[in-house]
């Protein structure tokens, strides 16, 4: 496989076209995009990264550009979910989840802080690194509600579930080599508790959502 160069603007309009519902088999109005693994993540790269001194088709090394590419695949994104909508379409702000973000990339949608693990530090910076990140103007954001690597125990799943839920953007994710976690596995009284989070969460969106 291999990266478009998004920091290209007849590339990442080549990108929005390809979202159209005639090109994009098998997709709807109401399908949308998660962008993810791009940071970009090369997994035997140096940095798990490219290398810095990669070039993009301007010339530009990598190391100038590595924050942006995020930003620029995710701004594609959202401009191709806008442009295939008709003008009288309500979607005016489509749903494209980054995993890799930087400054603007609010304006184009939501983002999560990557792959963590079931463990109880995990829940506790959970918290500070979604306060840092929304200082920064990126309000849209959440954490794998129950770590994305590893297996938590009933408890850890739902002080977790509890305090994702008052999280912008909140979601059970998991390794798919990971056991099954949602919120009936558990068994009462914790499938009770979960359900109760999740029903307060949903009284409090049309406060919070526009």
């Amino acid at each position: 496989s291999s990266y478009l160069d998004f920091t290209c603007s007849d590339v990442r309009q080549w990108w929005a076209e390809q979202f159209s519902l005639d090109k994009y088999k098998g997709s709807t109005m109401d399908l949308f995009t998660w962008n993810d693994m791009n940071e970009p993540s090369v997994f035997n790269g140096p940095e798990v990264s490219m290398p810095k001194d990669a070039k993009n088709r301007q010339g530009v090394e990598h190391r100038e550009w590595h924050n942006l590419f995020g930003l620029y695949m995710q701004m594609a994104t959202a401009l191709g979910l806008t442009i295939r909508s008709p003008a009288d379409s309500e979607q005016e702000r489509p749903f494209v989840l980054t995993r890799s973000f930087w400054a603007g990339s609010q304006r184009y949608g939501a983002m999560w802080t990557g792959d963590n693990s079931a463990q109880w530090g995990h829940l506790q910076i959970a918290a500070p690194m979604l306060l840092a990140i929304n200082l920064g103007g990126l309000s849209f954001a959440g954490a794998d509600v129950g770590g994305f690597f590893g297996e938590p125990d009933a408890e850890l799943f739902t002080r977790w579930y509890q305090a994702g839920s008052f999280t912008p953007f909140f979601r059970g994710h998991a390794h798919h080599d990971t056991k099954r976690r949602e919120p009936w596995v558990f068994g009462d009284p914790y499938t009770g508790i979960l359900r109760q989070a999740a029903l307060l969460r949903y009284s409090l969106l049309p406060y919070w959502y526009s």
